[in-house]
């Protein structure tokens, strides 16, 4: 077996592989161990070309070394709402996904367990066969009120430590690059993937898989001085990003209709909340310690998408008022959007570059339905309400060699093998046929495993 990358979907994979099977990593970037992550205050980011028809500013966010992004998510790690795998018919949009929640339900906990989770119990708005493997982090003064207010409000699951191996989260508020390395990454967690039989090739870009007909016989590496050399192996798998896996099969001549299509992600708004003389804030015990569902699931998806409110304790704007400085919430306000066939990756000149014409009304819509419901929905006195621009980039990479069961509309099956290679495999969120308001790593994670025990 050969996979390319090194984050959390070709790891995960790894993990779900059998024992017999001897494997090649092959990584783009080299190892930079955190403490030289810290002491030069960077990581390498990666730069992905946008040709943006959208008229806003826009971007895509990817880390070269050993790890990928796992050096510099947040870690939050919230399951997929079971109807999100059922978009199209409960509410007549986007498409469903050809697995659904029970399904993944005993991976994302497999996967909770490895990433040491923490969170609120088994008292939660998503099913769950098995508690959290870790308490939820103290929650903060707004979290207090608003669980005693609402149903639909639950400590935020993460990543973040809180109990267990790693360090304990020390609530700085700079997660992208953990001064106490407390959050899960591939690096700090490496041994839970090591195996007998397993090599690292680091300094390495997979570029193309060769292909006789319908089989996949290797893959065609370039070495840092830019020459090229083909490693053979009976399977390949790939786990590079949405935007690179989709690259490596363009060059590979894979023939699909969907290839490089329908690349997406969520659409969010930050929301400043001036509340009330003596409603205070913070003191919570993590960067984000709550997760808001109240604006979620519902019939309003036949119209426009879900919201998903986090709630984020680390006081990067206080007020300014003297000793009120606390009476302010910071809520992010992240929203579904439908994927579009025309936002794409495509080679020009053998080179990737993304096509990136817009999100939909259907976020849009989300988004300004969400901020003119806060004031109904939250418990607290509001003196005045900012809503920021819209972000640039949620940094999650999702479409382009979408899950489905018919190779006219998609690229990759529910264990996804590209159809038609049947020994190759396109693994993360690329898989995703829409695009729900959760964060996208347990899932992506869930189905590598899952992807790997199918091997």
């Amino acid at each position: 077996m050969i996979i390319a990358g090194s984050s959390f979907a070709a790891m995960f994979f790894l993990r779900g592989l059998p024992e017999n099977l001897r494997v090649l990593v092959v990584e783009k970037g080299t190892i930079q161990p955190h403490a030289d992550q810290l002491e030069n205050n960077i990581l390498v980011d990666e730069d992905i070309p946008v040709d943006n028809r959208s008229g806003y500013l826009k971007r895509w966010k990817a880390h070269t070394l050993f790890g990928g992004n796992s050096n510099c998510w947040w870690a939050c790690t919230p399951r997929f709402h079971p109807n999100d795998f059922r978009l199209n018919s409960l509410y007549g949009v986007g498409v469903d996904w050809p697995l659904g929640y029970d399904e993944l339900e005993p991976l994302y906990g497999e996967v909770e367990q490895v990433m040491e989770v923490s969170g609120g119990g088994s008292d939660h708005i998503l099913p769950r066969s098995t508690p959290f493997p870790y308490p939820p982090h103290a929650p903060s003064r707004t979290d207090v009120v608003l669980q005693a207010y609402s149903r639909n409000w639950f400590a935020q699951p993460t990543a973040r430590s809180n109990g267990g191996r790693r360090a304990q989260c020390c609530v700085n508020g700079i997660c992208d690059l953990c001064p106490v390395d407390a959050k899960f990454s591939i690096p700090n967690s490496v041994d839970l993937f090591a195996r007998e039989g397993v090599s690292l090739l680091l300094d390495s870009e997979v570029r193309a898989v060769d292909l006789a007909g319908s089989v996949a016989k290797g893959v065609l590496v370039r070495d840092p001085k830019g020459a090229e050399h083909l490693l053979k192996g009976d399977l390949v798998a790939l786990g590079t990003n949405a935007i690179w896996n989709a690259g490596i099969l363009l060059r590979s001549g894979l023939q699909s209709a969907a290839l490089g299509r329908y690349l997406h992600e969520q659409v969010a708004v930050t929301v400043l909340l001036d509340l009330g003389a003596g409603q205070r804030n913070y003191y919570g015990g993590t960067s984000i310690t709550g997760h808001g569902y109240d604006l979620y699931d519902g019939a309003h998806r036949s119209d426009y998408g879900a919201v998903l409110m986090e709630n984020h304790n680390a006081p990067s704007a206080l007020r300014g008022e003297q000793g009120r400085w606390t009476e302010r919430m910071r809520l992010k306000l992240i929203a579904e959007d439908l994927p579009v066939a025309d936002n794409r990756v495509v080679l020009r000149d053998g080179e990737v570059v993304t096509e990136w014409g817009g999100h939909t009304d259907y976020g849009f819509k989300a988004l300004d339905a969400a901020v003119a419901k806060l004031p109904e929905i939250l418990p607290f006195d509001i003196e005045g309400q900012t809503v920021s621009p819209r972000l640039v980039s949620e940094d999650h990479i999702q479409g382009t060699h979408r899950m489905g069961v018919d190779p006219a509309d998609s690229v990759v099956d529910p264990e996804l093998k590209c159809h038609g290679v049947r020994n190759l495999l396109a693994l993360g969120a690329g898989s995703f046929p829409t695009g729900p308001a959760a964060n996208p790593t347990l899932t992506l994670s869930a189905l590598s495993l899952r992807a790997g025990r199918a091997v």
